[in-house]
């Protein structure tokens, strides 16, 4: 038992301790988040917003170190750094000297800022809190005019422990029935892309005004996640599909709507939305509207608390098993491959990303991307502004599933720019951490 996780400080949740054990190599546990500002990046100011942020967020001073049997979490003191970061010659791991031991990278370079983290401290949504926090104070710093109306858990609000509680000790004491969980079958999947280790990835934004997908998705009576999810699944099986086996997607669910908390900590659950055979021969709005349904079927409370509780109790099962070090890692790899590659690829939505109406002139775009790791593909869904945007890493640089997508999406009338950039991925080893 790692008596640490009961100080609020060093306390993190149970699912994602198992990003511990994994590396950047086979599961995407350093995703980036990137911000374009109006102006060049001051890196000394961005720097004391990142301090300022930590008094903020103390639960973010934290790095880990092995033991001979588990990694553990411990406090960090050092001061944290700015890196330059231009995504490609600049390469860093996480956790290390590199970063002074934080489990977070903060990067600038020309009008850019890069955010990182190690999965198991954050999720996409709790991890924007912490941006939204370093982004204000930066602003600030910067002598702007700006104002927290309350989206920014600022200075003049206080943390409290329970924004790094472990949200699954809700569960712990209860039970819950996996009835009507879809029991999927074997998935199409790129095995040729799959397990390409280190090599760079490539990823590609499509861009579109939000209010054309959402006016399309009303008019049809879907939302926007049931559109956008079937069409790349659309675009993965006109290339790598097999001819009795769905294209399943799998797609993290926020737990915070169903229990109350005030976590940024990792609390999230899978589901898997598939792309049918029977798919290929209707008509696109059928299929949106059919992947609406199943999305509804499969997002019960019951059935979400369920796969949550489940996914949480075999991590912890794991992180305190008394085994070697070695054994514990091999092992949760072994664990997280085979739950990732029972589905062909993974979409994810964090939602959109706000800051104060005062601070909106000075940022100019945001994304995020979750890199691939073990997958041949990874989608991230994202919205700023009046803009939605789509971050497809892929494992090769053929471009025809994403033109597919892009096809799709002008298909039903979506008006789209892409851009496409080589992505080389932070690296994570927790061997190579305790700095």
């Amino acid at each position: 038992m790692d008596m640490l996780s009961d100080l609020p400080l060093l306390r993190t949740d149970s699912y994602a301790k198992i990003f511990l054990y994994n590396t950047h190599e086979t599961v995407a546990c350093v995703p980036r988040h990137t911000i374009r500002m109006r102006d060049e990046v001051q890196p000394d100011k961005l720097r004391r917003a990142v301090e300022r942020a930590l008094l903020r967020f103390p639960h973010m001073m934290i790095g880990t170190e092995p033991t001979d049997t588990a990694f553990r979490y411990r406090a960090n003191v050092l001061p944290p750094v700015v890196l330059p970061f231009d995504g490609i010659e600049h390469r860093y791991t996480i956790g290390t000297k590199d970063t002074n031991g934080y489990l977070f990278l903060v990067g600038y370079h020309g009008k850019t800022i890069t955010m990182e983290y190690q999965h198991s401290i954050s999720d996409g949504r709790g991890f924007e809190e912490f941006i939204r926090c370093v982004l204000f104070q930066y602003l600030l710093l910067c002598g702007y005019p700006v104002e927290n109306d309350g989206t920014v858990r600022g200075m003049d609000t206080r943390f409290s422990p329970d924004e790094s509680a472990d949200g699954y000790r809700q569960l712990a004491d209860q039970e819950f029935s996996p009835a009507g969980i879809w029991r999927k079958p074997a998935a199409s999947h790129a095995w040729e892309l799959t397990d390409q280790g280190d090599a760079p990835e490539v990823v590609t934004e499509v861009t579109f005004p939000f209010a054309q997908l959402h006016d399309y998705g009303k008019s049809i009576g879907v939302s926007p996640l049931s559109i956008v999810a079937p069409l790349l699944m659309r675009a993965f099986d006109q290339k790598f599909g097999e001819p009795d086996k769905p294209v399943i997607a799998q797609i993290p669910v926020d737990l915070r709507p169903l229990l109350t908390t005030q976590t940024t900590r990792y609390f999230i659950c899978f589901i898997d939305l598939p792309y049918l055979p029977e798919y290929r021969a209707l008509p696109l709005d059928e299929v949106f509207r059919r992947t609406k349904a199943f999305l509804t079927s499969q997002m019960e409370r019951e059935q979400l608390l369920y796969r949550a509780k489940a996914a949480s109790d075999r991590c912890v099962e794991l992180h305190e098993a008394d085994m070697p070090l070695a054994d514990k890692m091999q092992a949760s790899q072994k664990v997280t491959r085979d739950f990732v590659l029972e589905d062909s690829f993974l979409v994810t939505n964090v939602g959109r990303f706000k800051m104060p109406a005062s601070c909106m002139p000075y940022i100019e775009d945001y994304g995020a991307v979750l890199p691939c790791a073990v997958q041949p593909f990874a989608m991230l869904v994202s919205s700023f502004g009046d803009r939605m945007k789509l971050s497809v890493a892929q494992r090769d640089h053929d471009m025809q599933v994403v033109d597919q997508l892009v096809a799709g999406l002008r298909e039903i009338g979506i008006e789209t720019r892409t851009n496409s950039y080589p992505f080389v991925v932070t690296q994570y080893n927790g061997l190579a951490c305790g700095y």
